[in-house]
């Protein structure tokens, strides 16, 4: 793995973070589940996501909210981790990317809405079990750009009923997100990753340009 231990801050904190550099401008920022219930950077689905982001060719961001591991700060689900994520986009604008991907997972996908919601930009998302059916989403609406939204079918924290009614209520979602329900999944893709990572590759060959081949031949790859 290329990621290299980095600092982000976020107002008066400091946010802990893996960063690999890839080829181009494109680069994702990763956002994790719910700190309360153990959500961290180090998730499995976090990991499976940033695997494939980075082998795609782009650079990836995955950093810890306040309070989780060795960042900064108390746990404030309503701004702080919305300041967190706006911090983490800005930190690669300023390594020169111009065009910043959003990931999150469950309360990470969350909190990715509300940061575009704060008026942060993004070229594309990667939405994985929006917990529609847990915390609120009333108001957050989906940019129009490239938009993949998986699901469980065993999910217990979004169904997919609620996920059909969301996106009817959504603006236009049937011209720019894809869906995707995974069979035999629940809310953890335990035993799912490769799966999971399958329809995040199939959603990148739809929409972009791998840089793949090119930072493979980076020096040290």
């Amino acid at each position: 793995m290329s990621e290299k231990f980095v600092k982000i801050s976020a107002g008066n904190i400091l946010l802990e973070a893996f960063y690999d550099r890839g080829r181009g401008e494109d680069a994702a920022v990763l956002h994790h589940p719910l700190p309360l219930y153990g959500g961290s950077m180090d998730n499995n689905v976090v990991l499976a996501l940033q695997k494939v982001l980075s082998g795609w060719g782009w650079s990836t961001l995955r950093f810890n909210f306040r309070s989780v591991g060795r960042s900064g700060g108390n746990f404030n689900e309503k701004e702080g981790d919305v300041e967190d994520a706006l911090a983490a986009a800005a930190y690669l604008r300023g390594q020169g990317h111009e065009a910043v991907h959003l990931a999150g997972y469950s309360y990470g996908a969350w909190i990715v809405l509300k940061a575009i919601q704060k008026g942060l930009d993004a070229s594309s998302l990667v939405l994985v079990s929006p917990p529609l059916d847990f915390l609120d989403f009333k108001g957050l609406e989906l940019p129009s750009k490239p938009c993949l939204i998986t699901l469980g079918e065993n999910d217990d924290f979004c169904s997919v009923a609620s996920l059909e009614k969301w996106l009817k209520d959504q603006p236009g979602a049937a011209n720019f997100v894809s869906r995707s329900i995974l069979p035999q999944c629940d809310h953890f893709y335990w035993g799912v990753e490769s799966r999971l990572s399958l329809e995040v590759k199939d959603f990148l060959q739809a929409h972009f340009h791998s840089s793949a081949s090119e930072k493979s031949r980076e020096p040290g790859n």
